[in-house]
């Protein structure tokens, strides 16, 4: 009998114009928007006396701040996750499914904002909300390192454009973990560096987009790529050596 023969090990790989990869980017997005919706129910409607209404809804303050910082929350991570797809030539199966657990988390997250609603001034509601997006952040930061360490990002990609976002990842995560750890003593101020948070990191990140598209636009050449890229073989690929 004739032996098979031996195929090459290939690394999996569904390059951006592939029905695979928009898969993956929809359902991201569907998940994210879903996530967004569900939120809108951990408002209870008061069942009270219309004369009691106002009393009613004043003693629901905490569930309306609940909500807003988790869908500001879950918003600014969807931009954040749109950012990173942006980045990525091609997929592979590592990475689609560090994105899964990710979504995950993200379906999660009606539930720890319900339990803030319910407490806001407990100590462990707010470790518990925080600690949701300490391990979404943490993911993306995973599913960004693992994109450059498997030559999937874009080779017009700066470099700096690519370690800006890993540090980006690593920053807010520090944030949040510091957020945790003062809930254990003061629920309330680590709500406010959550905020606080919520509206620096966008702009820091905007900031830094203008930046690099300053960078960019004066040496496009200089910056070299994001991350090392691979040829079809999985080898890194390399300079002709100049002559």
């Amino acid at each position: 009998m004739a032996r098979a023969q031996q195929r090459p090990d290939v690394p999996q790989r569904f390059a951006r114009d592939t029905l695979a990869f928009h898969r993956v980017v929809n359902l991201s997005d569907a998940v994210f928007a879903i996530a967004l919706t569900l939120l809108v129910l951990t408002l209870d409607v008061p069942a009270t006396e219309l004369h009691r209404l106002t009393g009613a809804l004043r003693d629901q303050v905490p569930q309306f701040v609940a909500f807003a910082l988790a869908f500001a929350l879950v918003a600014n991570l969807w931009w954040q996750h749109h950012r990173l797809l942006d980045l990525l030539e091609s997929l592979e199966p590592g990475v689609i499914g560090i994105n899964l657990v990710l979504l995950a988390f993200v379906a999660l997250v009606p539930y720890p904002a319900s339990l803030l609603g319910v407490a806001p001034a407990n100590s462990v509601a707010v470790v518990v909300f925080v600690a949701v997006f300490v391990v979404l952040t943490l993911l993306h930061l995973g599913l960004l390192g693992r994109a450059g360490s498997r030559g999937l990002v874009r080779g017009d990609v700066p470099r700096e454009r690519y370690l800006s976002l890993l540090a980006g990842y690593g920053v807010g995560t520090v944030v949040l973990l510091v957020a945790m750890l003062i809930a254990v003593w003061s629920p309330t101020i680590a709500l406010v560096v959550v905020g606080i948070s919520i509206v620096l990191g966008p702009l820091g990140a905007r900031r830094t987009d203008r930046y690099m598209h300053v960078v960019t636009a004066r040496a496009p050449n200089a910056s070299g790529r994001g991350a090392p890229t691979r040829g079809r073989d999985g080898a890194k690929a390399r300079g002709k050596p100049k002559r």
